[in-house]
């Protein structure tokens, strides 16, 4: 739910979290809550650059943790691994954003997951709720947060061995960031049902005749089916997935123009925000993870050259690279454009919030570690 704008109280603090922190939350389903006698009714998994991937009742997605905000302290909460790794922190938040797009659970499932919770019963659906996407994560790098990762609610954190509450994770929001929690708030709330994703993986799904709900199944299916694969180019063709700059020109097609974009922001704090928040979540999270899908492709492609699906997909993820840096590029230029523009603003932002470390784009090194690590998993 939205909490209207006079009664946001507390927010999460970005400046608090870590990779794999797990996220209480109260969001005011008051008639959930009353029915499980719980203090909070849902769960999500922080996986850095202030966003959390979470499972939200129809698929599992990415949210800005400013998308949520709570009239009381006590409605959120959050908890941390006592002994955890910043590799398997990274592993952990991986885990999570591979579920991208995966189904909500036949919701018939609540009505016997009390009697599971303690059994060692799995479940085979290849679905997710809220605290099994958490729990799940943790559990695939062999972890046991919870007696059954299947079958958990998400109060059943506050009892784990292994975790602790994060102080100063929930804070008092500050006046400046009202504005900017709103539009989160209606953001999520405008985009939470589309998952182009979810259209994907179901039209893959019915191609090959199998229950597909991650990209890790599709690739599965298509060494087993190699004669679909040309069809399943042809569908990934005509889908949303993949395609970065459709993706960017439609939601803000005014940031590639200097004027349309001056225009749209006439409060320049807002759009320094908007340009932090873009040019941090490309530099540790769209690029970084399109880099990886795209090493992995190189290296399936290098071992399978016979699979055409492979090999299409190491071209296309490649282009979508291209694209994000484009992307990246642009929100670096549009800031020199504030600069110039509105330059007593701009100083007044950078003197407030600090200048972001890396205002033009420079491509990183890649951490390949997460490949070896992958093939010992599978061994």
């Amino acid at each position: 739910m939205i909490v209207p704008q006079e009664e946001i109280k507390f927010i999460f603090n970005p400046y608090e979290l870590q990779p794999g922190d797990i996220l209480l939350m109260n969001t005011y389903e008051e008639r959930l809550r009353r029915k499980m006698g719980c203090i909070y009714e849902h769960a999500a998994i922080y996986v850095g650059d202030a966003y959390l991937m979470e499972s939200n009742g129809v698929y599992v997605t990415m949210s800005h943790i400013y998308s949520y905000a709570f009239r009381e302290k006590e409605h959120a909460c959050v908890l941390r691994m006592k002994k955890l790794s910043p590799i398997t922190a990274s592993d952990i938040a991986r885990n999570a954003r591979k579920q991208m797009g995966r189904e909500y659970v036949d919701t018939t499932i609540f009505r016997h997951l009390r009697n599971y919770k303690f059994s060692e019963t799995q479940d085979t659906s290849n679905r997710s709720f809220c605290s099994r996407l958490v729990a799940q994560s943790y559990f695939a790098e062999g972890i046991n947060l919870l007696p059954n990762s299947d079958f958990c609610e998400p109060d059943d954190f506050l009892q784990s061995q292994l975790l602790l509450p994060v102080e100063n994770a929930v804070v008092e929001i500050a006046n400046d960031l009202v504005q900017l929690v709103m539009n989160q708030q209606r953001y999520r709330e405008r985009v939470e049902t589309d998952s182009p994703n979810a259209e994907l993986f179901s039209e893959l799904s019915k191609l090959y005749g199998e229950d597909i709900q991650d990209i890790g199944q599709a690739l599965h299916a298509s060494f087993h089916s190699p004669e679909l694969n040309d069809q399943a180019i042809d569908v990934i063709r005509a889908s949303r997935m993949f395609k970065h700059m459709e993706d960017v020109k439609r939601e803000t097609p005014w940031i590639f123009d200097d004027v349309e974009f001056l225009n749209h922001y006439q409060n320049t704090e807002e759009a320094l925000h908007f340009l932090y928040s873009n040019m941090n979540h490309y530099d540790n999270t769209y690029l970084p993870d399109y880099r990886e899908f795209h090493m992995q492709m190189l290296v399936l492609a290098a071992n399978s050259p016979q699979n055409t699906l492979v090999v299409y997909l190491k071209d296309y993820i490649g282009k979508m690279i291209e694209d994000a840096i484009a992307c990246r590029k642009r929100f670096a230029e549009l800031f020199r454009l504030l600069e110039k523009k509105r330059p007593s603003d701009t100083v007044d932002f950078v003197l407030k919030y600090g200048m972001y470390n890396l205002i033009d784009y420079v491509p990183r090194t890649l951490d390949i570690g997460f490949l070896l690590r992958d093939m010992m998993k599978g061994i």
